[in-house]
C-alpha cells in the first residue's frame, strides 16, 4: 500500500513538474512573439499632437515606415509645454520594448539625462528639431530644422516688407530650445547687415501658452514705442501675437512675420503676412529613414539639417506646401 501511494505521489509531482515546465515554454515562447511584434515597432513622440506643425511629422514617419516594413508607435503630451509627461512617454518607450525612439523635446536641458538612459539601454533615438549638447554618434542621430537659414528667411522678409526700414519688435525667444536661440540669432545678425535702417526696439520671452503669448503681445502693443512690425519666433507666439493684433484692431497695420506653421485662414486673409514653416514632414520621414538603418545596423552618426519655407498668401496652396503640411498618415503617400 505504502508503495502504491509513494508511486502515485511520484506520478502526480511529475505531473505538476511538466506543467511547469509546460508553462514556462509557452510563456517564453509567447515573449517571443511580443519582442518579435516590438522589435520591429519604432515609438515617435513629437511635442505635441494635432497640429499643423507636427502632425505632417508623423505622415512623413508614416510613409518610410510603411516603406521599409516597420511599424510605428506615435504618442504625445497634450500641451506642448509638458516636459514631464514627454520625459514620460520615453521613458514608457524603453519599457515596452520598442526598437528605438524619434523625438522632438519641449526643451532641451531636460531631455538630457532621459536620453543617456535610453542610450545606454542600446537603443537607437533620432532627436528631431532641436540639439541636445549630447554628440551624434552610434545609436544617436539629430534631424534638424535649419533654424540659420530660418532666420535669414525671417530677416529678408522684414526688409522687404518694409522697404528696408522701420521699427520692429521681437516676441517668442525661447532659451530653453538651442533652435529657438540660433533662429533669433540668425534673424538679428542678418537684420542688421542687410537692412541696419531696420531697429529691434522691444524683445520679449517666449512664454508657455499662447492666452500668455497672447497677453505680452497686448501690452506690447499699448506700450509707447510705435510698432511696424512684430517677428513671433514660435508657433504659440505667433498665434498669441495675432490674436492680440485682432484684438487692437491693429491687423495689417502691424505686419506679422511668424515661426512653425498653426494658423492659415489668416495668412489666405493677410492677417499675417508670412510664416517660416517647417518641413516637418520631411524631417520625419528622414528620421525614420536614419532609425531603420540603425534597427538592421548599419551603425553610425548622422546630423542632417531640412531647409525651411517661407509661406505666404500667395504660395499657401501650392503644391511644395501642400506637401510639407500632409496630414494624410493613415493612407499612401
Amino acid at each position: 500500500m505504502r508503495r502504491r501511494n509513494s508511486r502515485k505521489i511520484r506520478r502526480i509531482l511529475l505531473c505538476q513538474l511538466s506543467i511547469v515546465f509546460v508553462s514556462f515554454f509557452l510563456l517564453a515562447a509567447l515573449s517571443s512573439v511580443g519582442c518579435k511584434r516590438t522589435s520591429s515597432t519604432v515609438a515617435v513622440i513629437p511635442r505635441t499632437c494635432g497640429t499643423a506643425l507636427w502632425e505632417p511629422e508623423h505622415a512623413g514617419a508614416a510613409a518610410e515606415a510603411r516603406a521599409v516594413g516597420l511599424n510605428l508607435y506615435w504618442n504625445a503630451p497634450m500641451r506642448d509645454d509638458d516636459m514631464q509627461t514627454q520625459i514620460s512617454l520615453v521613458e514608457k518607450s524603453v519599457d515596452r520594448g520598442m526598437a528605438g525612439i524619434i523625438v522632438s523635446p519641449i526643451q532641451t536641458l531636460p531631455m538630457r539625462t532621459p536620453i543617456r538612459r535610453v542610450l545606454t539601454r542600446g537603443v537607437p533615438v533620432v532627436v528631431i528639431d532641436t540639439e541636445l549638447g549630447i554628440p551624434s554618434g552610434p545609436k544617436l542621430s539629430y534631424v534638424l530644422n535649419d533654424e540659420q537659414v530660418g532666420g535669414q528667411i525671417a530677416a529678408r522678409r522684414i526688409g522687404l516688407i518694409l522697404q528696408g526700414r522701420g521699427k520692429i519688435a521681437i516676441v517668442g525667444i525661447g532659451p530653453e530650445l538651442k533652435g529657438n536661440i540660433v533662429r533669433e540669432r540668425s534673424f538679428e545678425t542678418t537684420l542688421s547687415h542687410e537692412f541696419p535702417e531696420i531697429h529691434v526696439v522691444a524683445r520679449r520671452l517666449g512664454l508657455e501658452s499662447v492666452p500668455q503669448e497672447q497677453h505680452s503681445a497686448e501690452e506690447l502693443l499699448a506700450g509707447s514705442e510705435p510698432l511696424d512690425a512684430i517677428v513671433a519666433l514660435s508657433l504659440a507666439s505667433t498665434r498669441g501675437t495675432y490674436y492680440a493684433l485682432a484684438e487692437s484692431a491693429k491687423v495689417g497695420l502691424i505686419k506679422l512675420v511668424g515661426f512653425d506653421q498653426d494658423l492659415l485662414p489668416p495668412i489666405r486673409d493677410g492677417g499675417i503676412d508670412s510664416v517660416v514653416v517647417q518641413n516637418t514632414f520631411e524631417m520625419g520621414r528622414i528620421a525614420m529613414e536614419l532609425m531603420n538603418r540603425e534597427i538592421h545596423g548599419a551603425a553610425g552618426s548622422s546630423e542632417v539639417k531640412v531647409e525651411p519655407v517661407l509661406m505666404t498668401r500667395e504660395n499657401v496652396d501650392s503644391a511644395e506646401i501642400r506637401r510639407i503640411l500632409n496630414l494624410s498618415w493613415w493612407s499612401p503617400q
